[in-house]
């Protein structure tokens, strides 16, 4: 049944697409605003339905945006859409894309109203603020997601409940990322250290809000501002890394000291739950029915790793011993062993939550802005060797680096990346901000061209809104 209350939402945002969807009741109407925000329990609801929005947009959307499209994730060639990612032989009319794209705008549509209303009401303002820097945290990170995916993007930060109105262009990318470093920078101002309730676990800290920045700031190639930003969270003392590098990926050891800001799945209900784990799985390994995925590792990918690096052992298996003892082999080449939840609840439902930010990935951002301002210093070696010595499996295994060039350093600080952030919604985005991306998809004989350093605009919206113009050669 059409939910027309969110409809009118969507289409004041271009959402509308060529087939009607389903889509989940937001906790309050967005039709009749003047009578949903009125108390702090409608504030509370109305930033629990963007939050909602993170699990359409994360989980293995994520993964295929930016893990399958990249030199470390594959599938087999049985799964033809999955393929058709990896292998660069996507079109605008290729599902992900419009699911990514539409999933992302109900969010920020839900977000900017959260960002008009809840200012109006009367109500604690330290909470109301806190909302309202929530919703400003999460509507930057759907912007930057999009802005990565597709560049030029229509810009939509205000309400409207008119309909007819459609005709939304794309602005420039350099206006987006204005608008997601300002977002951020509010944010930073209101969001709390930490939550002490355990049903907040996942809610934006001042904390992510400072790490998003210095991702942002790498990413536009702001050295200083990058630097500066992960210095904060590191001199905070508010994260560290867990001394096994294993326990970073268990459901039992969620939203720990590592972990900054993690979209929450959990098996309360199957809806709420992950469906990484069985996508990943070696086939007839998964807990439930004894199934599987075919998501799995570049063979070369699983092949770059140093002897004594024990995140091999943790990110790429062979074979997978199951609760009855059974040692199930794969047949087809490594998997991932990241996402394995033995307590799983459904064909797709684990409770792996998906790492958005966590501290390692600060310390290597803040060695590599570092490296880029003023090549090896004491602090950018401190960083990455930080990380690196974690990797170890005895104290003799990955040496500490020293007495690198700055190039050699940039090259390394990139290399730790693939081996620690690996399948956890980098990758891509680390080869197109360091111009790696056409090359290192060629060295696993993917075609790999300049049209495919953006995604292109489904093709439903364009079709919904004619002020959108598709990316060269779509």
């Amino acid at each position: 049944m059409k939910n027309t209350t969110l409809l009118s939402a969507l289409l004041t945002v271009f959402l509308l697409t060529a087939c009607e969807k389903n889509l989940e009741e937001v906790p309050l109407s967005f039709f009749e605003e003047s009578n949903s925000f009125n108390s702090a329990a409608d504030a509370t609801s109305a930033i629990n339905g963007v939050y909602d929005r993170l699990k359409n947009v994360y989980g293995m959307t994520m993964i295929n945006l930016a893990d399958l499209n990249s030199d470390e994730c594959e599938v087999r060639e049985d799964n033809g859409s999955g393929d058709e990612i990896h292998k660069n032989l996507f079109n605008s009319g290729t599902s992900l894309f419009d699911g990514f794209y539409t999933n992302s705008y109900v969010l920020i549509d839900r977000a900017n109203r959260v960002i008009v209303n809840v200012p109006k009401i009367t109500m604690d303002t330290k909470l109301r603020d806190q909302i309202v820097g929530e919703a400003k945290f999460l509507r930057a990170l759907a912007y930057f997601n999009l802005v990565r995916a597709f560049g030029d993007i229509p810009l939509v930060t205000s309400v409207s409940n008119d309909v007819i109105n459609v005709q939304i262009p794309r602005e420039p990318a350099e206006k987006v990322y204005q608008q997601i470093i300002s977002d951020l920078q509010e944010a930073e101002k209101t969001l709390p250290v930490k939550y002490t309730v355990a049903s907040e676990n996942g809610r934006a800290t001042i904390g992510a809000a400072k790490s998003m920045l210095a991702k942002v700031y790498l990413t536009r190639k702001d050295w200083a501002n990058a630097a500066s930003k992960a210095k904060e969270v590191i001199d905070s003392k508010t994260y560290a890394l867990v001394p096994d590098f294993k326990d970073v990926f268990l459901p039992e050891k969620e939203n720990g000291p590592e972990h900054i800001f993690s979209i929450q799945y959990s098996c309360v209900l199957p809806a709420y739950g992950s469906p990484m784990a069985v996508n990943f799985s070696i086939y007839f390994s998964y807990p439930i029915n004894l199934t599987g995925g075919s998501y799995q590792v570049v063979p070369q990918h699983a092949a770059s790793y140093l002897s004594g690096d024990l995140r091999k052992d943790v990110t790429v298996i062979y074979e997978k011993k199951i609760a009855n003892g059974t040692v199930v082999a794969s047949r087809t080449g490594p998997h991932l062993d990241k996402y394995w939840d033995p307590q799983a609840c459904g064909s797709q439902s684990a409770r792996n939550n998906f790492l958005v930010i966590r501290y390692a990935d600060v310390l290597l951002m803040y060695a590599e802005a570092l490296n880029e301002l003023s090549g090896p210093t004491t602090e950018a070696y401190t960083a990455i060797n930080t990380v690196r010595a974690r990797a170890r499996k005895t104290p003799t295994d990955l040496k500490d680096f020293s007495n690198l060039t700055q190039t050699q350093l940039r090259e390394a600080i990139w290399q730790e990346r693939s081996w620690e952030l690996c399948f956890e919604g980098h990758r891509r985005w680390d080869l197109l901000r360091t111009g790696k991306y056409i090359e290192k998809m060629k060295k696993i004989g993917i075609n790999a061209e300049a049209k495919h350093l953006l995604y292109p605009i489904p093709i439903q919206e364009i079709d919904v809104n004619p002020a959108l113009v598709q990316n060269p050669g779509y």
